[in-house]
Parts: C-alpha cells; structure tokens; sequence
C-alpha cells in the first residue's frame, strides 16, 4: 500500500436507479475516507437497502478496481458465475470460477439481501486512477453487465441447432425488454459471458447469406451480427488462408462501431470435412482453457447445447424493474497536509472521551467528598453533642430520661430563646462529660457506592455521540476537633465505560485516587470546606477500523495521572423548620496523559504523544432539608440545585502514523460550556450512630447530553 495512507479518497455516487411499483435501491450519496483498509460504504450515513422487491433476487458487486466485499451472507446462494461473496483473497469463499473477477455474486429475498447490503466494504488497491463500483439489482434468472446496461440468461436446449437458438431467443422477454441471440462488442462484456459459460454456447453471429444482410453481391466470409440491436453491422472480414477458406468481397467492411472479435487461431476457417464452407454460424467457447475464443460450426450442427440471449439496447424498451447504481472514486495523491487521522471520527471521539472522563472522575471524587461535609453538618454527626446528639444519647438503659439532663437542657433551651439563636445549635457535650462521663464520638466510617449513566448526543456539528456507565466506590474516614469542623481522609475506586458512537469503539477507565478535606466553621452560619486530591487512571481503548473486518480492531493502554482540588464556601441560615445552605465553589486540576501507541493489523494505528491538561470550574449552588423525627431515629430529605461553569480551555492533541515521522494535531474543546445539577435524597440518623444516605442526581450538559446518578452512602461513628 505504500502511500495509500495518504490518500483521502472523495467518493461520490451516481445514483442512477430505476423505480417502477415503489421498487428502488437506495445508496449513500458521498463519502470520503481513507481506503488503505475496507471502509464500510453505511458510514456515510446511509444505509444500502432495497425495497418493493418480492421474488428472489440476483446482486451483483462490481468493483473496476481495488477489493468490494460483504460479511453477513446468511441464507444467501452464490451467484453462478460470480466471485463468491467477496474479492479479497483474504475472504471467504474465495471459490471464483476459473477468473479473476471483482465481482461478489449473491442470490437471496429481499429481506437476507438487505443485511448483506448493510456489509458492502471497499478497499483500495493505491492506484490514483477512477475506479468505479457498480451495484445492481435484478429478479433471479438474469445476469446484469454494467458495461451496457443490458442483461443476459444462458439456456440449455439438448442439440439445438443455430437458427431454433436464434428463433427461440427472440421469443423471450424479460423485465419488458425483448431478447435475441447475444452479440458481444466488447472484450468486457466478452469475459462477463464467458463467466456464465461452462460449455460451447451460440451467438448471434453469422456470414450466411440466410442470415446476413442482402446489401452483398457475395456474403461469404462477411461476418455480421444478424440479432438485436446490432442486426446487419459487418464486424469482421474473413481474410484468405485458412483451409477451405474463401475470401470476404472486396466490398466487405467493418461497421465503425463493432469492431471487436475473439476468434480463436486459425478460425473462422470455414472447415467442415462433409460440406466445406458451410461453417457459417458462431459460437463461444466454454471450456476453460479457451478463455471465451469464438469458433464458426455449421449451423445445423447438433452439437452444441447452448445459447445465450441478451436483453437490452432494443429503441424504446425500457427495463421495468431494476437497480443499478455506479460509484466512482476520485483518488488523490495526497500531501501529509491534507490526511489528518483527527477526521476521523472515532479518534476524535476517543480523544474527547478521555478528558471528560479524566474530569468526571476528579468530579465525582469531589462531590462525593463534598457531600459528606454536607452530612456531617445536616445531621450533627462527629461534633461536639448538640440537639440531634441529645436524642441519641439521652436516654439511659431503662429509657428514662436523667432529670438533671432534662433541667440542663431547659436552661440552655431558654437562654436560645433569648437570643434567637438556632436551637440545633445547642451544645450539651461538656455537661454530659462532667456529669455523666459520656464522651460523644468523634471518629467516623463512611462508604458510598455510586452508579451513573450519561448519554451525549454531538451529532449537531458532525460528531460521534458518546454514552458511559460509571459504577464508583468511596471509603472515608473522619475526625471532628472542634464544634462543626472536621478533617478527614478518602479513598475512591472508579471504572467507566464508555461507548463511542455504535460501532464498537469504547474504552474502559479503571480510576483510583486519595484526598484529603476539612470543613472549617468560623462562625455560626459561615463554613469553609476544603478538598485536595491525587489519582491515576489505566484506559484500555478499542477502536474499530473497519466492521466488516474486526481483524483490524486496534488496542492501546494509556496511563493518565490527576491532581486536583476544591475550594467552597457556605453561608447557612433556616427558615422556620427549613435548614438553607448557599455556596459557591471553586474547582481546579491538572491531568497528565502518557504517551500510548496503538496495535493491531491495521496501517491506521496511531501513535499518540504525552498531553498536559488544566482544567477549573465554578460553580455556585443552594440546598434545603427538613427534619423528621422518629422515636429512635431522624429522616432529613433535602433538595439541591447547582449550577456549573466550565472554564477549561482548548487543549492540543498530537498524533502520527506508527512508522510514520509526520505528526498531526487537532485542538480539543470542552464538551460543555456550563450545566445544571439537580438533586435529591435523604439522611436517615439512627440513634446507634448508624447514618443512610440514599441521593438521586441529573445533570444537564449544555443541552447536549445528560448525566443520571444514583448513591448509596454509609456511615457509622465509632
């Protein structure tokens, strides 16, 4: 293939079908791709079908140069004649009779011949010529040659003679197209007959002046086609030598447009031992080793059993039902400049999954560190003792409740009062130390188990859409060192898989990171949280080349590494029984993604260089809970709105072809400039220090996909 690499191949067709009774063959209208490896001619877009078609039914795929193929040929018959199911050597069947044809051949219904359509690959072979692809449909029982359009049917008749053969051809018709004895004109239509042959068959060809035209004082030797559309034209004037030969008339000339034969050596001769110069009617060899040569028998002779009819070229006939449309590909050689492997589709997919899934990850990690501070401050848990602390440590063993508790409480209840302060922020902890010797916890264990799916849908500027499932796991661990603040430690496992398109590229993320956080509480209604992280992600990639052949699926392993971080800041208030919580927050990272090749069969494989990422967003937000009390436990629902801007700009992506110095780059962008995050759960604080939390979330990317989650979280105080 050498260059081929670098030839960016326009593809245009020619549709050129006709329809009567809603029958139509429908075809892409362009395409342009690289042809080094086959190229299925559905990714344009648009599928080959066909429709309105009821009998069995004959395809034909012909390529002028290069390899076509198809790989689903269930329930399919091969077409006699034909190349099996594919050109490529490499293809099976392989079983093409006796030449070398870029055709594919196959019968079958029109549903068996749709699926087998939907397979239609090309290659090319790194000519720069304009090869074309000629696909037809026609009912069972005919062959169609794209050369002119025309269609032909080879008959059996035991021992039939040159004129029954020429009487019973004009007889027969097919898709409203009068027939007569063939008349070949071309070296291309000479092969595609022969193709259909397997043993001596009758043409329309003759220099009898029973046959002939009346316009020759002597017809001997002047050969004409004496059938079809052709009748009367001189396409060859027998010259003197040969055995029992007789020269054509001086007047004897070659019509302009029928200047073509294939006889054999020697032939015609006119030699026939019982009657000599009485050989005056043609035929084509069938055997194999004649490659289609023409012979002159006498035309009583019973020996040849075979005669084909051609349909087609009649003035003002026109075929009722049929398909045929011609692709032709303009190729170009062309300069490094002009082939750029970030046209294609999935690697540009690839590259855009990877960063999103690199800011996913720091994204999820983040919120779901965030969220704990939000449950550590909604439920009281691992702080100092105050109202809700008082309902899981205030009753004693018989369930009565200490009297001095109870006067202790009623005090610090009405000096809140008083001065309006919030009651949940009353404290009891050093009372219940002095008096009680009760120490309220302080270390805490928390898990949460997450599962989202996210749909984007970039077809609007000529992208692949993208679809992931992400499944994560946190375990922390936390510490309250003073009244509502808290310092804690966390642990995050993450596998994302993500589908490019439908075809089969995707790539698996397997992430794991640590982080650290802290909430610190300044003043009554003022909060700070604080988050930094580390992790290191391991993408196994698949990327489909070509579907009709998956030998040539590529595979590579990229390493990536995250650092990142976010800062928030809460101002809390309530209103009546309703706990609100305002923030805004700042997020910031940096992903560093190694150098990875890829490997496969295919010369497509890329080779990709290490790429540095900054990314940051900012975000602003508002929550709102409600407490439930039970006799043993507290149910907190709350709802939580948020809205996110992305501020990372482009990035630069760079690649070259494995074996290849010439470097490529494209710019890659953010997949969105801001989204929405709406959400829902609840807390549900058990009296033993057992802690569920149960969330629903939905975010909206800029109109461009969404993103649904669900979590399950954990806690328990020890």
């Amino acid at each position: 293939m050498r260059n081929f690499l670098k030839i960016c191949l326009a593809i245009v067709f020619i549709f050129s079908s006709q329809k009567v009774n809603s029958q139509t063959l429908t075809m892409p209208t362009s395409l342009t791709a690289d042809t080094s490896d086959f190229v299925l001619l559905s990714s344009s877009g648009t599928t080959p079908s066909i429709s309105g078609f009821s009998d069995t039914l004959l395809v034909t795929i012909v390529a002028s140069a290069g390899n076509v193929k198809v790989t689903t040929t269930t329930n399919l018959l091969k077409a006699a004649g034909y190349c099996g199911y594919s050109s490529d050597a490499s293809s099976e069947p392989t079983d093409c009779t006796g030449n070398s044809l870029d055709e594919v051949g196959f019968r079958g219904s029109q549903e068996d011949i749709n699926t087998a359509l939907a397979t239609i690959s090309f290659k090319g072979d790194g000519s720069t010529g304009s090869p074309t692809i000629t696909v037809s449909i026609t009912p069972t029982g005919s062959s169609y040659f794209s050369g002119n359009g025309h269609y032909y049917q080879v008959y059996n008749s035991n021992a039939i003679r040159w004129a029954n053969a020429k009487t019973q051809a004009e007889s027969k018709t097919f898709n409203g197209l009068s027939g007569y004895l063939v008349t070949i004109e071309s070296a291309e239509e000479n092969a595609f007959i022969f193709s259909k042959i397997s043993q001596n068959a009758w043409i329309g060809a003759s220099d009898s002046s029973t046959y002939t035209s009346n316009s020759h004082a002597q017809t001997e030797g002047t050969w004409e086609w004496v059938s079809g559309p052709s009748n009367g034209k001189t396409f060859y004037c027998q010259l003197a030598g040969f055995a029992n030969s007789m020269a054509a008339h001086a007047d004897c000339t070659v019509h302009g447009d029928t200047t073509y034969n294939n006889w054999d050596t020697a032939e015609p001769n006119d030699y026939n031992s019982t009657d000599p110069g009485d050989e005056d009617c043609g035929h084509i060899k069938g055997a194999s080793a004649s490659n289609g040569k023409w012979n002159d028998f006498p035309c009583t002779h019973n020996k040849v059993d075979y005669y084909v009819v051609e349909f087609g070229g009649t003035e003002g006939e026109t075929a009722t039902v049929s398909g045929q449309t011609t692709l032709t590909i303009n190729s170009v050689e062309a300069s490094g400049s002009t082939f750029d492997p970030f046209d294609d589709k999935q690697v540009k997919g690839i590259a855009k999954g990877q960063l999103a899934n690199s800011k996913r990850f720091m994204f999820n990690t983040t919120n779901q560190v965030m969220r704990r501070m939000e449950q550590f401050r909604r439920t009281g848990e691992n702080t100092s003792t105050g109202i809700s602390d008082l309902r899981l440590v205030m009753l004693d063993e018989e369930n009565n409740v200490p009297p001095e508790l109870v006067d202790h409480y009623v005090e610090e209840y009405k000096k809140a009062l008083l001065a309006k302060n919030n009651i949940s922020d009353l404290t009891i902890s050093g009372y219940l130390i002095d008096k009680f010797d009760i120490k309220t916890n302080n270390w805490a264990f928390w898990s949460v188990g997450s599962i989202s799916k996210g749909r984007f849908h970039l077809g609007s500027d000529g992208e692949l859409g993208r679809q992931n499932r992400t499944e994560g796991f946190t375990l922390g661990a936390d510490i309250s060192y003073n009244d509502r603040s808290l310092f804690g430690i966390a642990f995050r496992q993450e596998d994302d898989m993500e589908d490019i398109g439908n075809d089969g590229t995707r790539f698996l993320a397997r992430s794991q990171n640590i982080s650290f956080y802290n909430t610190w509480h300044p003043s009554e209604k003022n909060f700070f949280d604080f988050f930094i992280g580390y992790g290191e992600t391991d993408f196994d990639v698949t990327r489909i080349v070509d579907l009709s052949n998956l030998e040539n699926t590529l595979k590579g392993e990229l390493k990536g590494k995250q650092y990142f971080g976010s800062l928030k800041y809460n101002l809390s208030d309530s209103f009546k029984n309703f706990n609100i919580n305002n923030y805004s927050r700042y997020d910031f990272g940096f992903v560093r993604f190694n150098e990875y090749a890829e490997t496969g069969n295919s010369n497509s494989k890329l080779f990709y260089d290490e790429r540095d990422v900054n990314t940051a967003s900012f975000s602003i937000g508002s929550s709102v809970n409600y407490d439930i009390n039970f006799v043993r436990s507290v149910l907190i629902p709350y709802l939580k709105i948020d809205y996110r801007e992305d501020l990372t700009g482009q990035t630069e992506i760079k690649a070259r072809l494995v074996g290849n110095s010439t470097k490529y780059s494209t710019k890659i962008g953010e997949d969105f400039n801001n989204m929405v995050m709406l959400e829902t759960g609840f807390d549900w604080v058990f009296y033993n220090g057992l802690n569920i939390k149960i969330l629903f979330a939905r975010i909206d990317k800029s109109g461009l996909g969404h993103e649904n989650s669900f979590d399950f979280r954990l806690l328990k105080s020890f």
